[in-house]
């Protein structure tokens, strides 16, 4: 009986399973790869022109504005204007409530102050007499004189040859002469003071004039400069502007001629024969009140002369007394009344001479306490100003003191505002607008002063010119960044966000990719290039870092230097996840 194996069709079955897995597992391989690689979409790099190009993104800002603040403490009642509005000098922006402002009320106390000041200063004046002095010196003089009489009867009792009457004319041309110097030197001490009341009076009256001509020759250039603006302003926009400019900058020409008329006026008025009459008159009177102080100077000089002669004719006089007494002997009696002479002179000269230095200080003191009248006068006089300044005019109304566009408004009807607080911020459109934006030095040194540049964020409205005002050092980074200014013109409002493109002219470059390839870690900038490797089972691509150098870029493409050719490679420009050098990928038009 032959021999037959068994269950050898299994064994051949389950090899065939096999061989058939295997070979689905093989052929599905490179999908499933695929499906757990990153993909990526590529470009090609080519050659091509860039027009490089410097782009920074910044806020528009007003050249000029005006800040309208609060005068003083008042209600605003309405607010006549919204953000965003045109005004004109001169409309009406806020109405102020009725009734009187703290600052009114504080410069009426203050002025009620200075004049209560005033009177208890006017109380304090040192009020000067003499009387009490002038009966101790007549009361000095007449027992001088009865010491003389009493010497000259001794002395005619003791000889007859004494020249007793000579003596006596002698000592009263002395006595005549003392007053006479004492009443030239009172005369020259109040003319004194007369003059300096004069020259106080003349520095008041020269201060407020110089005050008020200084404040009119201010206000003349002022004006002045404001109708050499709107006129050089009017002069460039001829046939550039629109009509409703040329309007504007015409009526802000004739409003700053009407006010440079008015305060010329104002000046020439104050420059009058009429306005300066009180400086002269003044002056005058300080020069009449000098020429009167050098007269009494004189005087005091030619009575000191007199006396001086009188006293030396007594001295030639006691001397021929004295020779004749020397002769004889002198009786006790003769001592005693020429000692008696001699204290009553004493006397009398040690009264005169204290009333003299009485007076002198007093009049010291009454000229300081005039000096401080004027003053307190002063100052009544600047706080009458300033509270007729603030009482006076359309006091509930605030107007606009320039023409433009309210930028904001800080203020509310109902609320109070305080002196000094600002209330709106006025955009002055003449003097223009600028944006700024950093760079670094590198993107700097491309341009120059004077650049064209275009906004690439402005689709609606009048066009926008920009131009490059100036370049700086950027404060926040000096070392490495420059902080570019450009004015802006057209159809322009501040507090826009614009973005700026200035640069050179297009050039041509062998190496062009998109500016999604370029790529950029601590060791530089670089691009991945896809690297293609065939298999049994299909291409496999590869990522392979390139280190690259930008040389231009503009809004869609970079040139660049590197390991590349502009023959058949591609970038990759995206991917669906993370990808580093030595990465395979699958490419998206690979499915």
């Amino acid at each position: 009986m032959e021999y037959q194996p068994k269950n050898r069709d299994w064994v051949k079955n389950a090899a065939i399973i096999f061989l058939a897995v295997l070979l689905v597992l093989t052929f599905f391989s490179n999908t499933i790869m695929n499906r757990s690689l990153p993909e990526v979409a590529t470009q090609s790099v080519q050659g091509g022109s860039i027009t490089a190009k410097v782009r920074g993104t910044g806020t528009v800002t007003a050249a000029g504005t005006h800040t309208v603040k609060a005068a003083e403490t008042r209600e605003i009642r309405a607010v006549m204007v919204k953000a965003g509005q045109s005004v004109n000098a001169g409309d009406v922006l806020f109405i102020l409530g009725e009734g009187e402002s703290a600052e009114v009320e504080a410069a009426q106390e203050q002025l009620r102050q200075l004049q209560l000041s005033y009177q208890r200063a006017a109380i304090g004046v040192p009020v000067v007499s003499y009387k009490a002095e002038e009966r101790e010196i007549e009361k000095a003089k007449q027992a001088l004189s009865d010491a003389q009489a009493a010497l000259a009867a001794v002395q005619e009792k003791s000889t007859r040859e004494i020249p007793s009457e000579q003596m006596d004319a002698a000592k009263q041309e002395v006595l005549t002469a003392n007053e006479a110097l004492t009443a030239a030197k009172a005369d020259l001490a109040a003319k004194q003071q007369l003059l300096e009341s004069r020259k106080i009076d003349r520095d008041a009256i020269l201060s407020l004039y110089n005050d008020k001509l200084n404040t009119a020759y201010d206000r003349v250039q002022e004006q002045e400069y404001w109708v050499e603006k709107y006129t050089i302003e009017l002069q460039n926009a001829q046939g550039i502007e629109p009509p409703g400019r040329i309007a504007e900058l015409e009526e802000g020409l004739r409003i700053s001629k009407e006010a440079l008329a008015e305060a010329t006026q104002y000046l020439n008025s104050l420059q009058s024969e009429t306005a300066r009459t009180e400086v002269e008159t003044a002056q005058t009177a300080v020069k009449d009140a000098e020429a009167a102080v050098d007269a009494a100077q004189e005087t005091v000089t030619d009575a000191e002369t007199t006396l001086a002669a009188a006293q030396a004719k007594v001295e030639a006089i006691q001397a021929v007394i004295d020779e004749i007494m020397g002769t004889e002997t002198v009786s006790a009696e003769y001592k005693q009344a020429k000692e008696a002479v001699q204290a009553a002179e004493d006397t009398l000269f040690t009264l005169q001479n204290n009333l003299e230095l009485k007076k002198i200080s007093d009049s010291k003191s009454q000229s300081l306490s005039y000096l401080d009248l004027t003053d307190i006068g002063q100052q009544i006089e600047k706080a009458k100003q300033k509270l007729a300044e603030l009482s006076g005019g359309e006091e509930n109304q605030i107007l606009a003191k320039v023409s433009g566009t309210v930028q904001s408004v800080e203020c509310i009807a109902g609320e109070t505002k305080a002196k000094d607080e600002v209330l709106a911020t006025i955009e002055v459109p003449d003097l223009g607008y600028t944006l700024s934006f950093t760079v670094t030095n590198d993107q700097a040194r491309r341009l120059k002063v004077g650049d064209s540049a275009t906004v690439s964020n402005y689709y609606w409205g009048n066009s926008i010119t920009a131009t490059l005002e100036s370049i700086r050092t950027d404060p926040k980074n000096p070392q490495t960044n420059k902080l570019l200014t450009f004015n802006l013109t057209g159809d322009v409002n501040a507090g826009a966000e614009l973005t700026i493109s200035v640069g050179q002219k297009s050039a041509n470059y062998d190496l062009v990719v998109p500016n999604s390839a370029i790529r950029s870690d601590a060791n530089g900038q670089f691009v991945l290039k896809i690297e293609s490797k065939s298999s049994p089972l299909g291409n496999r691509y590869i990522a392979r870092r390139v280190n690259v150098e930008v040389l231009a870029e503009d809004d869609m493409n970079s040139a660049v230097t590197g390991d590349l050719s502009s023959w058949g490679e591609y970038v990759i420009t995206t991917a669906n996840a993370p990808v580093k050098n030595g990465d395979m990928v699958r490419l998206a038009d690979n499915g």
